[in-house]
């Protein structure tokens, strides 16, 4: 139902979700029902079964946390690719539907239509991801950053002055490097903010703010007036 909402796309947040492939599955086909709305998965890890189970299951891109080093970033660039560029496994046989591919040759179509262009997306979390975005940056085959702000923040631990230079550097590299730049923002006011910054990628809402903030304001219009004298 959000998806047809009018979002751009979909994080399905497997990170900080206790949603298993199966349910990611179902949501990736969810979301991609929608005909508007892109899912896109955040995977818990770096480990190659979940980039796997997230791109056969249809997913247009991966956000992967905690990328520091280049190495990490290539080596994710390599199972996300098809050879002979890259190592990702070959079956996945319903992420050719969510592309409008049937038949026979539907994998092999979508190998060679869509493989090639999923979204890759490191999440710089920490002060050696931010360090090291520039050489990060410099491996082929990365679409977008996501930045993650309280990890970053955590990182940190110094005073607000230096994390928002933090935040700056970060800002002014992608920039440099003409790579889209993303961020969770905890509401549309702040999603706004950050756009007039330059980030793109953003998450505006999400569904539990959205269910618990729309039950405790629909619950006070209920209520109304008449309640205060019950209380």
């Amino acid at each position: 139902m959000l998806a047809t909402q009018g979002f751009d796309w979909a994080c399905i947040d497997m990170e900080h979700s206790p949603i298993s492939p199966t349910l990611m599955a179902e949501m990736v086909a969810a979301v991609a029902s929608s005909g508007s709305c892109v899912p896109i998965v955040r995977v818990p890890s770096q480990a190659p079964e979940w980039l796997r189970w997230a791109l056969d299951a249809g997913a247009h891109g991966v956000i992967v946390p905690r990328v520091e080093t280049p190495d990490e970033m290539r080596n994710i660039v390599n199972l996300c690719t098809f050879p002979p560029a890259g190592k990702r496994s070959i079956g996945a046989p319903f992420a050719p539907q969510h592309f409008g591919l049937r038949g026979p040759q539907a994998i092999s179509e979508y190998m060679d239509a869509v493989g090639p262009h999923v979204l890759i997306i490191p999440q710089i979390e920490s002060l050696e991801g931010a360090a090291n975005l520039k050489a990060i940056l410099g491996v082929g085959g990365v679409d977008a950053i996501f930045v993650g702000p309280y990890n970053l923040g955590a990182s940190a631990r110094v005073s607000q002055d230096h994390i928002h230079d933090v935040f700056g550097a970060i800002e002014k590299t992608a920039k440099g490097g003409d790579m889209p730049i993303g961020i969770y923002a905890p509401s549309g006011e702040s999603a706004l903010s950050k756009v007039k910054l330059g980030y793109t990628l953003l998450v505006a809402a999400n569904d539990v703010d959205c269910l618990t903030s729309s039950a405790s304001e629909n619950l006070e219009r209920a209520k109304g007036e008449s309640s205060r004298h019950y209380r």
